[in-house]
């Protein structure tokens, strides 16, 4: 479990960093290095690797609290874990690809990482 709890911290790392990467082209690096910074020409990938990020920032601290707690209660949560890690990662790519232009398709991806970190708390409590 530890090891996926640094991959997800990983993972959150790449998050904040596509933003940037995917507008370098359009906005000058030195833009981005400071809060006044224009970055208003933001290419619309690097819009939604923005809200991706939002998205993640939501539920990342529960998951955190739930990781750690399995790791201290020695409760075995690695399977919903790498799902929970998998369903995120699925949430990139649909952001990618904009997928979520379409009706549906965001809950549809969304709302079982959410399910998964409900089955996580419920196997701490039990």
């Amino acid at each position: 479990m530890t090891n996926l709890i640094i991959c997800v911290v990983m993972f959150y790392i790449l998050h904040l960093f596509l933003v940037m990467s995917f507008s370098l082209h359009k906005v000058p690096f030195i833009q981005w290095t400071y809060t006044g910074g224009d970055i208003s020409a933001k290419t619309a990938l690097s819009e939604r690797m923005a809200s991706a990020g939002d998205n993640l920032r939501q539920s990342l601290p529960i998951f955190m609290v739930l990781a750690v707690l399995s790791v201290i209660l020695e409760v075995d949560n690695l399977m919903l874990a790498q799902t929970w890690l998998g369903l995120r990662v699925l949430y990139l790519l649909g952001a990618m690809a904009d997928l979520y232009r379409f009706k549906m398709i965001r809950p549809i991806i969304w709302l079982p990482s959410i399910i998964v970190l409900v089955c996580m708390g419920c196997n701490l409590y039990i």
